[in-house]
């Protein structure tokens, strides 16, 4: 039977730890390690292996490997369910491979340079796990495992919207609106001022109050 294979991820330098014994069931922690002693150094690919020619059944492996010669120095398993790899609780550089080779097994440290590599590394076996099993439940890298419920606001049969609009503003235009429509509906004539008097009126005015003026004054002396 043939095999395919292709490479989902790939980092130019990785680093790999001798790790002591887990301690704690919250997971290992990188502050644990002699992290400025790593034990190998060299490249890391991740390979999605298919079984056949229709990619029904489909695998993926870790491959640590030397950069100038290509030698293989560990191999790691990663399965649909997460196991394989695990993060460390304290960093987001660091995991936790459990590599393979015939029936033995253990557990090594392995650190990336770069945050952004650690990252894609993370996108690439999430990748995974959905291409190899669509119906798998995907864990965040934070370790939550959490879904997302998917609200429907659509009004069902016989609902209705009611909107409520603001009275200050409303309330004053209507006011005044009233006061008008009041005034206007009474029938009442509005009061008008008299025109100004026109010239020639003021002259008369004039003319007349001096008159009455002298007849007042010169009634003073009648004997």
């Amino acid at each position: 039977m043939s095999t395919y294979e292709s490479i989902i991820f790939i980092c130019r330098e990785v680093l790999v730890y001798q790790i002591p014994p887990l301690r704690s069931s919250k997971g290992y922690c990188a502050s644990e390690w002699d992290v400025d002693r790593p034990i190998w150094r060299g490249r890391l690919r991740v390979l999605e292996i298919a079984s056949d020619a229709t990619a029904s059944r489909i695998r993926c492996e870790l491959h640590l490997e030397d950069n100038k010669t290509g030698e293989l120095f560990a191999s790691a398993p990663y399965l649909v369910t997460g196991k394989g790899v695990e993060q460390v609780t304290d960093s987001s550089r660091f995991f936790v491979v459990r590599v393979v080779d015939g029936d033995r097994h253990a557990y090594l440290g392995m650190g990336f340079m770069e945050r952004s590599e650690a990252l894609d590394f993370n996108i690439a076996l999430q990748d995974f796990k959905r291409h190899a099993n669509p119906n798998v439940d995907i864990i965040p890298t934070d370790g939550h495992h959490t879904k997302e419920t998917v609200k429907d606001y659509s009004l069902k049969e016989g609902q209705t919207i009611t909107i409520s609009l603001g009275k200050g503003t409303r309330g004053r235009r209507s006011s005044n609106q009233n006061s008008e429509n009041s005034a206007s509906d009474s029938g009442a004539p509005l009061p008008f001022l008299p025109p100004p008097p026109s010239a020639q009126q003021i002259k008369e005015q004039l003319r007349t109050g001096a008159h009455a003026t002298e007849e007042d004054d010169f009634g003073d002396f009648v004997s």
